[in-house]
């Protein structure tokens, strides 16, 4: 599948910041009432989805139901079509150009693999969206992955969307709220925001749960562990 046929779209989370997000985050902030607004660009206005309905996509992961292409656009990719299949030639040669151009039926990948695309694409690489992508996508097939949730916070995090990561890393504690590290990134994530009251609990929160890290960055700070 290529992933970069799919938009980002803007959302105003509850707390009345902003970010980017791909569509099958935007569905799971919408199911957890995350987020009040997205933009929806073929209307140009915010659509507030505490009064508005909204549209489902038929198939997961199918941006376009946000961004509806113009019917010109698609009037003439249907054109197109036409002209390409009298261009084709016909009889036995037909079938053998039919047989040796068109592609192979795209493999849908597991869940595992779509993990390790993105992991490898975050810890290799610069491409953060690409790598959110494929985190969604594991995402989707097993919403109960703590893994997948802290490494797609940590790939909006990196750009700038530190609160797409803070609510990606309460996803993970929400799955498993037994590993220290994930209130320890959370912390570190509402310190980068500014947010010191949370971080500060979070941060406690980690060091009460001998997580080191945690107990130097208080220190760092002069607050005391408690």
């Amino acid at each position: 599948m290529d992933l970069r046929m799919h938009e980002f779209i803007q959302v105003r989370y509850r707390n009345g910041r902003e970010g980017l997000v791909d569509d099958i985050t935007l569905e799971g902030l919408i199911a957890l009432k995350r987020m009040n607004h997205f933009y929806r660009v073929s209307e140009g206005r915010w659509v507030n989805v505490l009064v508005e309905p909204v549209r489902k996509p038929d198939k997961p992961n199918q941006a376009r139901l946000y961004r509806r292409k113009p019917d010109s656009e698609e009037t003439g990719a249907e054109e197109n079509e036409e002209e390409t299949a009298q261009e084709k030639p016909g009889g036995l040669f037909g079938n053998f150009f039919k047989r040796h151009k068109e592609p192979p039926p795209a493999r849908t990948l597991s869940a595992e693999e779509w993990f390790k695309q993105g992991f490898i694409t975050l810890h290799t690489s610069d491409d953060c969206e690409g790598a959110v992508r494929a985190f969604a996508q594991r995402i989707r097939l097993d919403p109960a992955n703590e893994r997948a949730y802290v490494n797609r916070g940590l790939a909006y995090e990196r750009p700038g969307n530190v609160q797409q990561g803070i609510e990606d890393f309460s996803s993970a504690i929400t799955v498993d709220g037994s590993d220290a590290k994930l209130y320890y990134l959370r912390g570190l994530a509402f310190r980068r925001l500014g947010v010191d009251t949370e971080a500060i609990a979070d941060l406690r929160k980690a060091s009460h749960m001998r997580y080191r890290p945690a107990v130097d960055f208080l220190k760092s700070m002069g607050t005391a562990v408690d």
